[in-house]
């Protein structure tokens, strides 16, 4: 194989790898701003973020801006310890943001389908797997 040839397989292999990273956070290419997990939910973009009892859903839209959370509301069915699925109501809380708090045991990986509602009409569904914080 020659030099030239080499270098090709090389950089499409790199290619291949980056593009396994992208899809690996929801087929996003871009990072997560505040360390959670990205997934489409209906026309949005949303981050869903563990620390501690604290779970918190930023939102942009499809150009990455921050859209008014005040609007909106989201429940997140959580599965917790021993496979047992808690809801957590997640209300406005600034800017882009809504949060809630977990006042339930979680083990392991954070597992939660959160459903996005703009007033009383549903946005769309995202399903989530993250550590927490």
């Amino acid at each position: 194989m020659t030099f030239v040839a080499r270098g090709f397989v090389a950089a499409s292999a790199a290619l291949m790898l980056s593009g396994a990273g992208v899809m690996a956070q929801g087929g996003h290419s871009h990072v997560a701003a505040n360390g959670g997990q990205i997934q489409q939910i209906g026309a949005y973009e949303a981050e869903l973020v563990v620390k501690g009892a604290d779970v918190m859903l930023y939102i942009v839209d499809k150009q990455e801006k921050k859209v008014d959370a005040a609007k909106f509301s989201a429940t997140a069915v959580v599965l917790a310890a021993d496979n047992q699925q808690k809801t957590v109501e997640m209300s406005p809380s600034g800017e882009n943001r809504l949060a809630g708090k977990i006042d339930f045991p979680v083990t392991g990986k954070i597992r939660a389908t959160v459903t996005l509602k703009s007033g009383t009409a549903e946005a769309g569904k995202g399903r989530y797997s993250l550590d927490a914080r």
